[in-house]
């Protein structure tokens, strides 16, 4: 080391001075080499003092570290010898906390005792609400009477729960069955409910004495007041999973209101079918007008219906949803069907004129009618191939039975002991070809200008 140390010096100085004028520097090159030397030992004496201090300074905290080790496991001694004593307190406690679950019981009963004497005036009073025959039901009122019920039942309830005898199952089932009246009329205010939702579209156009939108709008704020308290039970059992939830929650009366409206566009469209087959050979095209006018009239109600219902339930997009899905699932049905070539012309048209701007594509109605049947065609790309097919095959069968006839009565007039018919010139001449060729015009004329017999003129 110190060897290439001396020649890595004597290298710097034979290249400092390889000429003679360059000695008369080496006393200024000396001085730079002191004042080189100095800086350097200068930094080396901060470099080792900062290291020192370091090390002092991490003995000390080494120092304060085991001091507090020393001192916190001295606490924590400490602390469990102060938590000997507790289990035994907890035994000798058990009284007074079984006494503090009683106080709370009774608080609460203290607190729900008007709703507990008058329970059977207030069921009747509910009662009443709902047969009010002049308001059509009082349904705000019957509804205020169940859940100060309810609020009283599932207090008690709550307080049962919080126990951990092996008696609460027992006492939840004495308060259920003591206040299974509530279950009752809940079930009644829901069953008039469900049909006043039935029948929005005709309480909306005024079509139901004593009734109206007002009625629509209080079964609203009821289902929305059941969506509010379901949601308050479903967070607080999402948060803790033991928490208390009262019997028949949630009760989901938002998405039992919507079944509702489906099963009355399902009738609507279901139910328009007064005649088959074998009473009417124009069944099908009569079924399909009268869908016509019921899916439109009741989609300009549906627009009327609007701010009868709150925003979020989006409910004129539900209606057309609705009916489009009820005429796909019907007119499905039908084409399951073995039907005759009329009416398979029918269905064919009527389909073709469904998203025209004359029915669902009315500009009124607002509705992008091409991207529902992009969505949902009303009938998949197989089954129409499959009905154009028999259409196909059917006019194959009607034109060779037309032909054969054509061509026998030919041959009898041929046979007949008459004079073949002519023309100006006096030339022979026949009908076939005239009677073949009106055969395939009149079936093809019969397929591309068939449209359905009334026009939609009653849209305003």
């Amino acid at each position: 080391m110190d060897i290439d140390v001396e020649e890595a010096a004597l290298e710097q100085v034979a290249a400092l001075l390889q000429r003679p004028d360059q000695l008369e520097k080496l006393p200024e090159l000396k001085k730079r080499a002191d004042r080189k030397k100095l800086a350097v030992e200068a930094m080396l004496r901060t470099g080792v003092q900062g290291q020192l201090e370091g090390i002092r300074t991490a003995i000390a905290h080494l120092q304060t570290a085991s001091d507090d080790i020393t001192a916190i496991s001295h606490g924590v001694k400490d602390i469990r010898e102060r938590l000997k004593p507790f289990p035994q307190l907890k035994e000798k406690l058990r009284e007074l906390r079984d006494a503090n679950a009683r106080h709370g019981q009774y608080a609460a009963a203290m607190e729900n005792l008007k709703h507990i004497f008058n329970l059977q005036t207030t069921l009747q009073e509910i009662r009443d609400a709902l047969d009010d025959e002049k308001s059509g039901g009082n349904l705000l009122l019957a509804h205020k009477h169940i859940m100060d019920l309810e609020r009283a039942r599932d207090e008690l309830l709550a307080e049962v729960h919080k126990m951990s005898s092996t008696n609460t199952e027992k006492e939840q089932n004495l308060l259920i069955n003591f206040f299974k009246g509530v279950d009752t009329v809940v079930a009644e205010l829901s069953k008039n409910m469900w049909f006043i939702l039935g029948r929005t579209l005709e309480m909306v156009k005024g079509n139901e004495q004593g009734g109206g939108p007002q009625q629509v709008v209080t079964c609203l704020r009821i289902v929305e007041r059941e969506e509010r308290i379901d949601k308050f039970y479903m967070d607080a059992r999402s948060k803790n999973s033991s928490s208390f939830v009262p019997p028949g929650r949630p009760r989901n009366w938002k998405e039992k209101a919507l079944r509702s409206l489906e099963k009355t566009v399902a009738n609507r469209v279901d139910g328009n079918q007064l005649e088959d087959r074998s009473l009417n050979k124009a069944w099908l095209a009569r079924y399909l007008e009268v869908c016509r006018n019921v899916i439109m009239d009741d989609l300009q109600l549906a627009k009327v219906a609007i701010p009868c219902f709150p925003p979020d339930w989006q409910i004129y997009d539900r209606y057309v949803h609705m009916y489009h899905s009820s005429v796909c699932r019907r007119l499905r049905e039908i084409a399951s069907e073995r039907l005759e070539k009329s009416e398979l012309v029918q269905l064919m048209s009527w389909i073709k004129f469904y998203a025209s701007e004359d029915m669902l594509g009315h500009p009124r109605l607002k509705i992008n009618a091409q991207a529902i049947l992009q969505d949902s065609p009303v009938l998949t790309r197989s089954t129409l191939n499959q009905l154009c097919d028999q259409f196909v095959e059917m006019s194959r069968e009607d034109l060779k039975l037309w032909l054969k006839n054509t061509v026998s009565h030919e041959t009898l007039d041929w046979y007949k002991n008459v004079r073949p018919s002519e023309d100006n010139h006096g030339y022979f001449y026949t009908d076939l070809p005239n009677t073949v060729f009106g055969m395939l015009k009149d079936t093809v004329s019969f397929v591309l200008f068939r449209k359905p017999p009334v026009v939609f003129s009653h849209v305003k």
